[in-house]
């Protein structure tokens, strides 16, 4: 038996899987290419099914995934792939539903603390018998900016408040800083040549 032989040989009695790294190196490739811009459907819908978790991870962070494979990783075994979906800044509307039902909290978290998540499916986590998942939802709901642009009563309230600072008199100044500005009419315009004329 040769050198090489006897050092897989004893590697294979001690546990050590010999093709580890090979296997490490190739995953880390399709990771980084899950992640490149510029993949086109097929090969996304080829990574999104991938047997690696990491790789489908990817895919399911990715903005542009499309909604095809969003539906397929919405019912993804692993939690981490569900996780990824959920974090996503392209979750659609109706993934955002399907993953408020499932059953791992990391997951319903996750889609908690997502700006992008729509305020139905918060308003739904916000009632979850997980206290942890409705306080998240809660926090979204009053002081998040969603989505959408909608913004906060908190947000609302303090920008109301510095605009009448704002306005309010300053004291020892003259209560004219506190009006409003009054458009003017224009000043009448005597012709060149008229004025001169009335006194000759």
């Amino acid at each position: 038996m040769s050198d090489d032989g006897w050092s897989h040989a004893l590697m294979a009695a001690s546990g050590v899987p010999v093709a580890a790294g090979r296997r490490d190196d190739g995953v880390r490739a399709l990771v980084n290419e899950a992640r490149a811009d510029g993949l086109d459907r097929a090969r996304l819908a080829a990574l999104g099914g991938h047997r690696a978790p990491e790789v489908r991870e990817a895919i399911a962070a990715r903005p542009d995934c499309p909604l095809a494979i969003q539906a397929t990783l919405v019912h993804d075994r692993r939690a981490s792939v569900r996780v990824a979906l959920a974090s996503s800044a392209g979750l659609a509307v109706a993934i955002a539903g399907a993953l408020s039902h499932d059953r791992e909290p990391s997951v319903l978290k996750a889609l908690a603390r997502n700006a992008g998540t729509p305020t139905p499916v918060l308003e739904t986590l916000a009632a979850h018998r997980r206290e942890d998942v409705a306080r998240l939802a809660r926090r979204s709901l009053e002081g998040a900016v969603l989505g959408k642009g909608t913004v906060s009563v908190a947000e609302l309230e303090d920008r109301a408040g510095r605009q009448q600072r704002a306005q309010a008199p300053v004291p020892g100044e003259a209560p004219v800083r506190a009006r409003s500005p009054r458009a003017l009419a224009p000043r009448p315009q005597v012709p060149p040549g008229h004025g001169a004329a009335g006194h000759g």
